[in-house]
């Protein structure tokens, strides 16, 4: 049985596409880009006056990205493949669900292509030096300073994501192992990685001597509290690793995200296997790993420069 797929019901699908990632424990935040992606192919099918969503094929699709790309943004910035292949990952699901449920006999754009990313590296990662100089920098004497010092060894032990670093459990550290458990990290997939023995030491120390302290009346299993007794604020994180950098001294724009940059940078510099890596910070696929490898071009220079013969012709 076929289910009229006009436009007046084109919110009633988006909507059960949405529960379906929900049930299948997709991130908040894909999920929310793919709700994005949904209102804004509506608001082209409706310009183009395409009302039937049987009529959409993959030249319809391809119309809605060379219109996409002259719309302007949010932040007014110019709209990236990156967009593009967000956008189209969005579509993709979405039509293969009205397929698998038989909203549709089948995907008209199982097979268009992504477009072909510039191969951008991560720049400005923090040194070795500068990032133990940040995580010098909190109170221990303070509750908030604990918890903010063992925020910073799960950041650089783990190349934590900051939604992943939000949603930990205190169920998720195994002391004994030296493991934590992420769970729905991008992807809806679970991993579970190495700790330090530092970042090992911080955090039973926090869960048994600091907590307690944070979690007052609360019950919940958080790892993370506020100082309101809460789970933390979305931005909590960025903040505190930005202010930790500025009293560092340390110049660069520092993120969450970058520290999960300066890990990958760290352990590819030192020889990590580069499979491991990609475990470490869940990474799908290996080629989103391997550009960490162009990061030692900085050591090849540096050893070319100090041992080729020719340049100490030039002195």
């Amino acid at each position: 049985m076929t289910i009229d797929t006009s436009l007046p019901h084109y919110d009633v699908l988006a909507d059960r596409h949405t529960q379906h990632l929900q049930l299948l424990n997709f991130a908040p935040g894909t999920i929310k880009t793919n709700q994005g992606t949904l209102r804004q192919f509506k608001r082209y099918l409706e310009e183009a006056q395409v009302t039937d969503l049987q009529a959409v094929s993959a030249a319809t699709v391809n119309d809605f990205f060379a219109w996409l790309m002259v719309q302007p943004s949010i932040r007014g910035t110019p709209r990236t493949p990156g967009t593009h292949n967000r956008c189209l990952s969005a579509l993709k699901g979405f039509f293969a669900f009205l397929a698998e449920e038989n909203y549709l006999a089948r995907s008209p754009i199982k097979d268009l292509r992504y477009a072909q990313e510039p191969d951008y590296l991560p720049r400005n990662v923090l040194t070795v030096q500068e990032s133990r100089k940040i995580m010098r920098q909190p109170d221990l004497q303070t509750v908030i300073g604990y918890r903010d010092r063992t925020i910073l060894e799960v950041l650089y032990a783990t190349g934590i994501r900051k939604a992943e670093l939000m949603n930990l459990t205190v169920e998720n550290v195994n002391g004994e192992e030296g493991t934590l458990r992420i769970n729905g990290g991008k992807g809806a997939k679970d991993r579970i990685v190495p700790l330090t023995k530092l970042a090992c030491s911080f955090l039973e120390n926090y869960i048994k001597g600091v907590r307690p302290e944070l979690i007052g009346q609360n019950q919940t299993n958080r790892l993370f509290l506020s100082a309101r007794h809460r789970p933390m604020g979305k931005n909590t994180p960025s903040h505190l690793v930005e202010k930790y950098a500025k009293q560092a001294n340390v110049k660069k724009h520092v993120t969450c995200h970058l520290w999960r940059h300066t890990v990958a940078t760290h352990l590819v510099q030192n020889k990590a296997n580069l499979r491991h890596v990609q475990e470490i910070l869940g990474h799908r696929l290996l080629t989103t790993t391997e550009r960490y490898l162009h990061l030692t071009i900085a050591d090849l220079k540096a050893a070319h420069h100090k041992y080729h013969p020719r340049e100490a012709d030039a002195k």
